[in-house]
């Protein structure tokens, strides 16, 4: 009895967990999308979009399917490790494992998510190939990013694996503001990869008939045979004339045969033409009566006619307001295609970069981040005290 009191409460903080570690990927995820997204565009400020709760759910399964991508294999590696490195300490194990991955391929993972028709695809060659024609820029990219994710991860892993449990608020505030500089680098990443020129192909040239190739023997045309007419004719008679030799009976049967083309009948053969008796004739129907035109019908016979109001003024703002609608849609398709490409700063990895955080549009959602980091943190280092009571880690 006395070990079921720690197992409630750990089952408690571990549903716990599950539902605030749900809530704070949402956010995170929206938030990340919404500043690489508007960064891509050259912003500078950044619009947060008024979308439904739901939508966020999206963003946090496309985010958790980047992440397991590479997570997955770190691992099972851990486990596969587990007694042959770093065997006292798992959280570590894996965090050397799954953190390289991650950094390495998680923008390229990202971005081809973001530039293909559908949000599923993991990775892109073209992707690969635009972070090789920056090479520098991608190399300056991955090492600020190696810098900043260390000082997002060694408050976390000190703070809850470490016994300093001073360092969550610390590390809570300084992981929002890690993830909003990182969506800042890779939305500028992703400016650059527009400004690269687009490869122009080659035109196909037409291929030329083949021409057959010449063998070393000539070939001999076949000779024509000339017939003459009349010695073809002069044989067809002797073959018939011995046909008659062979088998007289075929003259005969020959001259049975009636001869063809027209016959002009005598006076008897002809036949006259008959009169056929008289028929009764059907009498005729009566032609049907026109309808009067309403024009010469009588007063009497006129039909009333109902006088309907003049419609308000309110009936016509249904279509006033899809007419501004379409005209809105029509604005916004000609803005698309003569938008001009946005203009690159001086200093992409600099410019706006690390005072991003503390926007006026972007500090209410990083307070709300780091405060959620901060819950997320304290019901985790709660979980592993519960842990190391019940099961003795």
């Amino acid at each position: 009895m006395g070990a079921a009191g720690p197992a409630i409460i750990f089952m408690c903080l571990f549903v716990l967990s599950i539902i605030v570690g749900l809530a704070t990927l949402c956010f995170a995820a929206r938030s990340m999308l919404v500043v690489v997204q508007e960064t891509g565009l050259g912003q500078d400020e950044i619009v947060w979009p008024n979308e439904p709760m739901q939508d966020w759910l999206g963003h946090a399964v496309q985010f958790i399917e980047l992440l397991g991508i590479w997570l997955a294999p770190a691992a099972l590696a851990a486990r596969l490790l587990r007694n042959v490195w770093l065997p006292d300490d798992a959280a570590l194990r894996i965090l050397l494992l799954a953190g390289p991955g991650l950094w390495l391929f998680f923008p390229v993972g990202l971005l081809s998510s973001l530039s293909a028709e559908s949000r599923w695809v993991p990775l892109r060659w073209t992707i690969v190939k635009c972070f090789l024609r920056i090479a520098p820029a991608a190399f300056v990219f991955y090492l600020l990013t190696a810098i900043l994710l260390s000082a997002a991860v060694v408050p976390w892993y000190y703070a809850l694996f470490g016994g300093r449990t001073v360092l969550l608020p610390a590390a809570a505030g300084v992981s929002a503001a890690v993830l909003f500089i990182y969506a800042r680098l890779l939305g500028r990443l992703a400016l650059m990869i527009q400004h690269l020129p687009v490869p122009r192909r080659a035109p196909a040239k037409a291929k030329a008939p083949k021409r057959p190739q010449p063998s070393g023997k000539k070939k001999r045309k076949p000779r024509r045979e000339v017939q003459d007419p009349w010695v073809a004719a002069a044989e067809d008679e002797e073959k018939e004339r011995k046909k008659l030799e062979r088998f007289p009976w075929a003259k005969e049967q020959s001259q049975a045969k009636p001869k063809t083309g027209y016959h002009v009948p005598s006076a008897e053969e002809i036949e006259g033409y008959g009169f056929a008796a008289e028929q009764p004739t059907a009498p005729e129907a009566a032609p049907e009566k026109k309808p009067r035109s309403r024009f010469a019908q009588s007063p009497e016979e006129y039909e009333a006619y109902d006088v309907r109001g003049t419609p308000e003024s309110g009936a016509s703002a249904p279509r006033e307001l899809q007419d501004a609608h379409f005209a809105e849609q029509v604005r916004q398709r000609i803005a698309e295609r003569t938008r001009a490409l946005p203009v690159l700063p001086p200093h992409p990895f600099l410019n706006g970069v690390y005072t991003f955080p503390f926007y006026s549009a972007c500090m209410a959602s990083w307070l709300t981040l780091s405060l959620a980091f901060l819950a997320e943190g304290g019901i985790v280092h709660q979980m592993i005290e519960v842990g190391r009571q019940l099961f003795h880690w």
